[in-house]
């Protein structure tokens, strides 16, 4: 039985590569916002007819953390000496909010920031056209495909798979 044993320059090159695979994967798991695989179409139809289309990409934990707050109503508390406390959060802007931030620019821009659409419906943002356009039903798959696609619904076995 031969054993070889790896020169110190072949352990230096072998941990160079490994480096370089190591940071290549570090900086495509930070651009999940931006890759297209990460995308999911979300198709709006209703009696059996397709109405219209976009794309949602994945969210960060700081963009439903920043949606919330948003989303939330602040009261003083009068038994901690007024400190600001969350009395309630407006769960129909917060879905709303999270489509809106979910979906990919281009779309957005077509579909919930549409001027006309706005002229025609009377809105004033596109989180009031993402409110108008979509059914409290459609509201809910859409959020829990974001979930999904934001790795909220990730067992430990497929993170570790992953």
């Amino acid at each position: 039985m031969e054993t070889t044993t790896a020169t110190e320059e072949e352990l230096q090159a072998e941990a160079r590569a490994n480096e370089d695979d190591l940071l290549a994967g570090l900086l495509a798991a930070a651009n999940y916002k931006a890759d297209e695989d990460e995308t999911v179409e979300i198709v709006i139809s209703r009696n059996k007819k397709d109405l219209f289309s976009f794309r949602i990409h994945p969210l960060s934990e700081d963009d439903f953390n920043r949606c919330r707050k948003r989303c939330t109503k602040y009261v003083k508390s009068k038994s901690q000496a007024g400190i600001r406390v969350p009395e309630e959060v407006d769960t129909v802007r917060y879905r709303c909010m999270l489509i809106y931030e979910a979906t990919v620019p281009e779309d957005r821009a077509k579909v919930w920031d549409n001027k006309k659409l706005w002229k025609a419906k009377d809105l004033a943002t596109g989180i009031e056209a993402v409110d108008i356009l979509l059914k409290a039903g459609e509201k809910n798959a859409i959020c829990d495909k974001l979930d999904a696609i934001s790795g909220y619904e990730l067992t430990e076995e497929e993170v570790a798979k992953n």
